[in-house]
């Protein structure tokens, strides 16, 4: 008999271990799962290397971008950084600006995260972009008068459910360069030339479109106009030609780039060159990158 009871309280101490470890288990997995994840963020490969591309090359602005932002010895310039949480029980915020007194290690910065989803945002102005004039923090908006700046970005959300995960940080194309002609070599056109829409900016986190009044004239040198437009979210930019500023005529600038095929929701955006012939009354429009010209004939 005393043999069985010993034999009993055995498997109930058995038992009981078990218990207690199972319980130690889902304790340990509570707490694992309450501990942050690490998340790296690789600024690596913003290197002049990579502003090399056809679609960067064509930029008039090309050269002081990159020399705004290339590296030097693992250096990134005037990158707004931006981590973020998805929700305010798990809400973080870091802003930091990745300047060249800033030494990135490897080309690499490691922040603390919550688990669930974070999203990683980074802003490239061939400026500063602190304090500068548009940025109020949430948005880079464009004011009046003025084109839109050589804005390269990167925005998105990352699963955060995990110990470490890595963000590979590829800056792309912003903005588009429309360069234009009025009329064959050596026409001058006898109008004041301006370039409406109702894009006035970006979202400084995830670089969406901001609505608003776009309004510039462009300077025409060696008889071409150039002007630098934002991600459109339609057709409705306008070539507007004025006289003793008076509408003489309104253009539909953005349907004749949109019947050439040009993708606004492209990862670079790439420039467009456009020939209007106001005497043969026709455009001819040209994106960078692409092979053959589209040919229209317009009603001015």
């Amino acid at each position: 008999m005393d043999m069985i009871y010993t034999v009993m309280n055995r498997l109930l101490f058995v038992m009981w271990m078990a218990g207690m470890l199972f319980l130690s288990s889902c304790s340990i997995k509570e707490d694992r799962d309450g501990c942050p994840c690490w998340m790296t963020v690789d600024l690596s490969d913003v290197a002049e290397s990579r502003w090399k591309s056809p679609e960067v090359q064509s930029s008039i602005d090309y050269h002081s971008v990159t020399k705004s932002l290339k590296s030097r010895s693992n250096v990134a310039e005037n990158i707004l950084l931006r981590l973020r949480g998805n929700s305010d029980e798990d809400a973080i915020n870091y802003e930091y600006q990745v300047t060249e007194e800033v030494k990135v290690s490897s080309g690499a910065l490691e922040y603390e995260v919550p688990r669930g989803a974070v999203g990683v945002s980074a802003v490239a102005l061939g400026r500063e972009i602190p304090g500068q004039a548009g940025y109020d923090g949430d948005e880079i908006r464009i004011p009046v008068g003025e084109q839109m700046d050589s804005l390269y970005g990167f925005f998105k959300m990352y699963h955060t459910r995990c110990e470490s995960v890595l963000c590979d940080v590829d800056l792309h194309k912003e903005f588009c360069t429309v360069s234009f002609t009025l009329g064959e070599e050596g026409y001058s056109s006898p109008y004041d030339i301006e370039v409406w829409g109702n894009v006035a900016g970006v979202s400084a986190w995830d670089l969406m479109p901001v609505k608003g009044d776009f309004r510039y004239a462009p300077v025409q040198k060696n008889g071409v106009h150039q002007v630098r437009v934002p991600r459109q979210v339609d057709n409705l930019l306008e070539l507007v030609m004025l006289e003793d500023s008076e509408i003489v005529d309104r253009l539909p600038l953005g349907e004749y780039i949109a019947r050439s095929g040009y993708d606004w929701t492209a990862e670079n955006l790439a420039d467009v060159n456009v020939a209007l012939d106001l005497e043969k009354q026709q455009v001819m429009i040209t994106v960078s990158g692409w092979d053959g010209v589209v040919v229209m004939d317009i009603v001015i």
